[in-house]
């Protein structure tokens, strides 16, 4: 599709509020997440998680302004809320070891994803002025105390997620879904937060920011946005149960 019928729709959408297009990303997301459930089932989740880890990791590159934070905020926030969302609806449904396996196929895809980009970044750019190059270097080129950081976080945080989602539903006897929806979301989503933003702005990082920026602008803020997806969650995580495929 050439420039011009895309740039219409890309402009028309920079109109809308960092409120509107959080909304409408999410809603995308989770027709996305359905479709794939419905049509290719595990497998299908599987792949939502993995693609949208490696785009919630490049997302998080471009800053964004919500009315309702004075500075603007890293986005990808969104997608990796949805990503969340896949592994509560592959512990529903499939059980705590395919979740798991999911985290570990989205883990092991960010590192295939990293080095299969830094080896391109390797090949030498035909010009100094070649726009592909620049973006691949701008998008691709890996900050270690990032990816570090962002690694860890995911693990520890996606692996907890599972694991309390599977406690709440055998201590529940299945009960009551969106409690263990939205317990193991807020719980492992403020551990996420925690985790990447004192390994990334602090312990590794060569000019580490203050208390106050720590705790209110890079783990509160985003984390009021978590919190505000698992809400919208709740629905979809119920709505999944119409989408299982059926058996042949």
């Amino acid at each position: 599709m050439d420039d011009y019928q895309v740039l219409p729709m890309i402009n028309y959408l920079q109109s809308l509020s960092g409120e509107a297009m959080s909304i409408a990303l999410f809603l995308l997301s989770a027709c996305i997440i359905m479709v794939m459930l419905r049509a290719f089932g595990l497998v299908g989740l599987y792949v939502y998680s993995v693609l949208s880890t490696i785009m919630a990791n490049i997302q998080v590159l471009k800053l964004g302004q919500l009315s309702i934070f004075p500075e603007p905020v890293a986005l990808g926030t969104v997608t990796f809320a949805t990503v969340f969302l896949t592994s509560d609806i592959i512990t529903e449904h499939f059980g705590k070891k395919a979740a798991q396996k999911s985290v570990w196929l989205s883990f092991s895809a960010q590192i295939v994803a990293m080095l299969i980009m830094l080896m391109t970044l390797g090949f030498k750019p035909v010009s100094d002025h070649d726009p592909a190059h620049n973006a691949m270097m701008a998008l691709f080129l890996p900050a270690p105390r990032l990816i570090i950081a962002s690694l860890l976080a995911f693990i520890v945080s996606q692996l907890l997620e599972i694991s309390l989602f599977q406690w709440i539903s055998q201590f529940n006897h299945k009960k009551f879904l969106w409690v263990r929806t939205n317990v193991s979301v807020i719980v492992s989503s403020f551990v996420d937060n925690v985790i990447f933003s004192v390994v990334a702005w602090v312990i590794l990082s060569p000019q580490p920011v203050s208390q106050h920026t720590l705790i209110y602008t890079y783990i509160l803020g985003t984390y009021l946005i978590r919190v505000v997806l698992a809400v919208f969650s709740t629905p979809i995580m119920y709505l999944s149960y119409y989408f299982i495929p059926r058996k042949q």
